[in-house]
């Protein structure tokens, strides 16, 4: 349900961002969404900030879309595991749990190896060290939905989507 909703976050966070270029570009989604379609989140990023030069929207409003975006973005790393790594369970070292508590790992992480490689086989790499707690899934969630919203209600107001017109 978390992995869920996070991937969900993600695909409003760029439905925002084909919103933005359809407004400034003053086609509709549709167009944009075809042009785009095979861009994962941080290439879809990239390319609405070249957009956003070229069509010389002003600075401050660039700033301030790059800053919600980079909400998002400093989440993608984990977007990435859960769309393409099998999870395995983590203990986290400042952490205990007894077993009999609803038989749940305390955290989960992603495994970085082969779909048979067995969990008990798994060798951590150093750049792998990474597992989430409930908490922290559920805090991320929050952080995407929040920004989501604050990012919804400035694009309204600084008339970057086609209800308020093409952006001068």
């Amino acid at each position: 349900m978390l992995f869920g909703a996070i991937v969900q976050w993600f695909a409003c966070h760029e439905i925002l961002i084909r919103e933005i270029m359809a407004c400034v570009t003053g086609t509709d989604t549709a167009c944009i969404r075809l042009l785009n379609r095979g861009l994962d989140f941080g290439a879809t990023r990239a390319a609405l900030h070249d957009l956003l030069r070229h069509q010389a929207i002003p600075l401050t409003k660039c700033d301030k879309i790059n800053a919600y975006l980079l909400v998002a973005d400093t989440h993608r790393a984990l977007l990435h595991d859960i769309l393409h790594s099998a999870w395995i369970s983590g203990k986290p070292s400042n952490s205990v749990q007894p077993d009999w508590i609803l038989g749940l790992a305390p955290t989960i992480k992603p495994m970085h190896s082969d779909a048979d490689t067995h969990p008990g086989n798994f060798v951590e790499r150093y750049e792998d060290k990474v597992s989430y707690t409930v908490d922290d899934l559920l805090e991320i969630v929050d952080i995407l939905a929040e920004n989501h919203k604050r990012f919804s209600t400035y694009l309204i107001e600084a008339g970057l989507t086609h209800q308020h017109g093409k952006v001068g």
